[in-house]
């Protein structure tokens, strides 16, 4: 694996340097690390970022969407990446990527990004549309903490629903940190909440219907009781441009990348070779 920086965003890459790069975006808090289980499925090399305010990139000066997609673009431009997949919050990240592509690239994966917006959130318990500071207060009330190593490792690995390998347990290092006696999770609330509001912004189905790549949108079925807000959602993305395609897994739950590292690697990979 090599790191580097580029354009203010810790890159990190697996594979050959010949092959065509593939960047990967991971979620909310989360670090390039979130993908290294299936860095070596994929057909190409895996081009992975430490979104901005984690890992070893630096906060954005100035938090917007466009903001973040000009980051994405730029990693794309100087890596010579031929597709995008992002998750969870670099889910929306892709798809703003996938609404002006460079020439370059070929193809998105949306894994589980929820398009939903602030009143569907707000019933699933996020309250983005209550304001910065009730959403900073939100994140930091419900921000796990564990008070050593071995239970935040073990704990959160029965939360994703994954044995607790050591390629998860370094994932798990990669983004917690031990803070006044606890382990907490090292991306401060209020970057956090600035990445969400930011990428939050806007109309989700405008956006999906701006696409201009063909599109995987990987929609993840559980837990049970979110399905019914969250299917309407992913529902509409997909209807709302004919470049989307919808595939539904039924037992995955929202860390699909974590949970079941062999099928969802391979799911992507075949889906990306037809566009490679």
């Amino acid at each position: 694996m090599e790191t580097r920086l580029v354009g203010g965003v810790s890159v990190h890459e697996w594979g050959s340097p010949d092959a065509p790069g593939i960047l990967l975006w991971p979620g909310m808090g989360s670090a390039a690390s979130y993908f290294a289980a299936v860095a070596e499925a994929l057909p190409g090399r895996a081009v992975a970022v430490d979104p901005p305010g984690s890992g070893g990139s630096p906060p954005l000066s100035r938090v917007t969407f466009e903001a973040l997609v000009d980051a994405a673009l730029a990693v794309i431009e100087d890596r010579g990446c031929r597709a995008i997949v992002g998750h969870s919050l670099g889910a929306y990240v892709a798809a703003g990527v996938a609404t002006r592509p460079p020439p370059s690239l070929s193809a998105a994966v949306l894994i589980d990004g929820g398009f939903l917006d602030a009143s569907d959130r707000g019933e699933l318990g996020m309250p983005v549309g209550a304001g910065r500071d009730a959403l900073i207060a939100w994140l930091r009330e419900n921000s796990p903490h564990f008070p050593d190593w071995d239970s935040a490792i073990n704990e959160l690995a029965k939360m994703v629903g994954t044995p607790p390998t050591p390629a998860f347990e370094a994932y798990v290092r990669d983004v917690f940190a031990e803070v006044d006696g606890e382990i907490r999770e090292t991306a401060p609330a209020d970057s956090t909440a600035d990445l969400l509001l930011a990428a939050f912004r806007g109309d989700p189905l405008e956006r999906a219907r701006q696409l201009q790549l063909p599109t995987l949108l990987i929609a993840c079925g559980r837990p049970p009781e979110a399905r019914p807000v969250k299917e309407p959602a992913w529902t509409a993305f997909a209807n709302a441009s004919p470049l989307v395609e919808l595939h539904v897994a039924e037992q995955w739950t929202h860390n699909p990348i974590l949970q079941d590292p062999d099928t969802a690697g391979q799911l992507i990979a075949d889906w990306l070779a037809r566009y490679l």
